[in-house]
């Protein structure tokens, strides 16, 4: 496994420690970051972005997330069992985190003396680009005892085509595998969501997914490693897309840093001319059938 193992644990503690101090007396969550005067995020004390208020995740500004049935979500496993899932329907924070501002990122902390049976994590959000919202996990082992078959999973449900009304449906698409894994989800109208792995180093494996059943609940990271889709078109759905990391062993006092990244964007200007000659069909369909 390349991924960077960290054994500074005690200045990791130290510093984990003086942001939950920092976070209890200065910052409520939800935090919401800005920037290019077109893309915005808003993210909760558990890391995923907000179902408070309108805004979730937004780009130039069409919404992406908090539509219908709002998801966000993670979820870590380790030795063959589920740890923490962390669920935006339900709002459940299972690591006892908090988020707060950092200049023009957002950290989302987990005080490691707290909840998720000794795992503790620091989440660092940040707008690099116009329309990418980058996430960088750092995943501590602080259980007292190596950790096996260590997994994480990311989702969330794309409904960026409702202010276009066209529904929530999206055509769901794995554009890469493995360290390239990246799996796009685009509506009716032309806006995308791609969700892709930024890690450098390669996790044991990375595995994009998404969901054949439902938009909404999150998935097991374990079952999105078995299934191991292929690259491809996964039809029109209104479904969820994910990814999955396999992050092997973390011993006792370890640290695993990873991350992922969201990038949104507009249609292109075939696929608006597409669209409209698509209602003018529809329109004069109508007319055509009025008249006869």
């Amino acid at each position: 496994m390349k991924f960077q193992l960290r054994k500074n644990y005690l200045a990791q503690a130290v510093a984990i420690a003086l942001c939950g101090t920092f976070v209890t007396a200065a910052q409520a969550a939800p935090v919401t970051i800005s920037g290019f005067g077109t893309t915005s995020a808003r993210i909760d004390d558990a890391g995923y972005f907000s179902p408070s208020g309108a805004l979730g995740l937004s780009f130039l500004g069409r919404e992406y997330v908090n539509h219908g049935t709002f998801a966000s979500n993670w979820w870590l496993n380790a030795n063959g069992a589920s740890v923490a899932i962390a669920d935006e329907v339900t709002g459940s924070n299972p690591l006892s985190s908090s988020a707060f501002a950092i200049g023009s990122s957002i950290a989302v902390v987990t005080n490691i003396a707290g909840g998720g049976g000794g795992w503790s994590v620091v989440e660092t959000v940040s707008i690099p680009t116009s329309g990418h919202v980058t996430v960088k996990v750092q995943l501590t082992n602080n259980t007292g005892a190596t950790a096996n078959h260590v997994q994480w999973g990311v989702g969330i449900d794309p409904d960026q085509g409702i202010p276009g009304g066209v529904g929530f449906g999206t055509t769901n698409t794995i554009d890469g595998l493995g360290n390239l894994s990246s799996v796009t989800a685009k509506s009716l109208d032309g806006w995308a969501l791609t969700l892709h792995n930024t890690t450098s180093a390669s996790a044991f494996a990375i595995a994009p997914y998404v969901d054949p059943v439902n938009c909404c609940s999150p998935v097991d990271p374990a079952v999105m490693l078995a299934a191991a889709q292929g690259i491809g078109n996964y039809g029109f759905a209104d479904h969820s897309i994910n990814l999955a990391y396999d992050l092997g062993t973390i011993a006792n006092h370890q640290s695993v840093s990873f991350g992922y990244e969201y990038v949104m964007a507009v249609p292109e200007p075939e696929t608006y001319a597409m669209l409209l000659a698509g209602l003018g069909l529809i329109g004069f369909s109508a007319r055509r059938r009025r008249v006869m």
